[in-house]
This record gives structure tokens, C-alpha cells and sequence, in this order.
């Protein structure tokens, strides 16, 4: 008899941060966020979406012209690891981990801090967004906050999620 889980605990957690991310619609990119108490107990979980009652068939939320504000979905979406932060079930949230399918951007980083998260395991970083990252990456640091890949944390974690994700990715009949 075989007494060893299936997947281990960065896969779990990281796992239901990319469910999570299956729950979006937004269309360009679909992130999820999973936050980890200390002792391995999940405290939130959220996903990139529209504020509550705003109508997500309402074209002017999605369009992309990001040199107007009001017409450009950064206006207008919560992203994956505050709507997780808001989403929680306990707070603070000190010593917990926060799993994400995408490096936190710095207004993420700014919420991940106040809130007392101690380490942001993230799947994907979006390289063309040197700026962001190193904004994000300042105050991650300035903190103390431990900011992993899942890939260079644990590389059958990352296989498995990357598995996932592309399981998610499939197009539906």
C-alpha cells in the first residue's frame, strides 16, 4: 500500500491558483492566485476578473487601448492576488505564502506586503515588462519577501503544473 500523496504541496496549492485562473474571462490572460497558510492550509484563493457588479459583457471593460485609461481592462480588472487577498478567510495574513500564475505586478506587490504575506511562489513572469518587474521586484526586496519560481523551487511541482495548465488551456466541446 502506497502511502504518499499524489502531488506534493507546491503543486497542490499552485494547482488551484491555475483552476482558479480557468474561472477568468478575461481573454488576453486568464491569472490565478492561491494563498497558503504556514501550516498548509488554504486561507484564499482568486482569480483576474471585473469588480462585483460590473457586467462582464459590457465591451468597454475588455477593450485595449492603454493610452486611455477609460478604455484600456487595467482600468477596470482586479487582479488574481488581491482578489485573493480580499477573498480571505483570516487576516493578517503573516507568514503565509501566496502561489501566482504570473509574477505579481507592483500594485499586487504593494497589497502582498501590507497584508504580512512572507513568500510569493509565481509560475510565469511576463519578460517584456522590465520595468514593472523591477519595480515589483524593489519592493519585494526592500521587504524581505521570498519570491520563488515554482520551477527553480521545485522542477516536478513546475512539470505538473505546467501539465495543468495546459490541460486547462484545451479548448472545451
Amino acid at each position: 500500500m502506497d502511502n504518499h500523496p499524489l502531488i506534493d504541496w507546491h503543486s497542490m496549492f499552485m494547482g488551484v491558483a491555475l483552476l482558479a485562473s480557468a474561472r477568468s474571462k478575461d481573454s488576453r490572460k486568464r491569472n490565478g492566485a492561491c494563498i497558503a497558510s504556514g501550516d498548509y492550509k488554504i486561507v484564499g484563493v482568486g482569480y483576474n476578473g471585473l469588480p462585483r457588479g460590473c457586467d462582464d459583457n459590457d465591451p468597454a471593460y475588455w477593450s485595449d487601448d492603454d493610452a486611455d485609461p477609460a478604455n484600456s481592462r487595467h482600468s477596470y480588472i482586479v487582479h488574481a492576488e488581491v482578489n485573493a487577498i480580499l477573498n480571505c478567510v483570516v487576516l493578517p495574513l503573516t507568514g503565509s505564502t501566496i502561489y501566482t500564475t504570473q509574477y505579481p505586478c507592483p500594485r499586487c506587490v504593494q497589497s502582498i506586503i501590507q497584508v504580512g504575506i512572507q513568500r510569493v511562489v509565481y509560475l510565469e513572469k511576463k519578460d517584456h515588462q522590465v520595468g514593472l518587474n523591477a519595480a515589483s521586484a524593489k519592493m519585494l526586496t526592500d521587504a524581505r519577501i521570498d519570491v520563488l519560481a515554482l520551477n527553480e523551487l521545485d522542477v516536478p511541482a513546475a512539470a505538473w503544473c505546467t501539465e495543468l495548465s495546459g490541460f486547462i488551456a484545451r479548448p472545451r466541446r
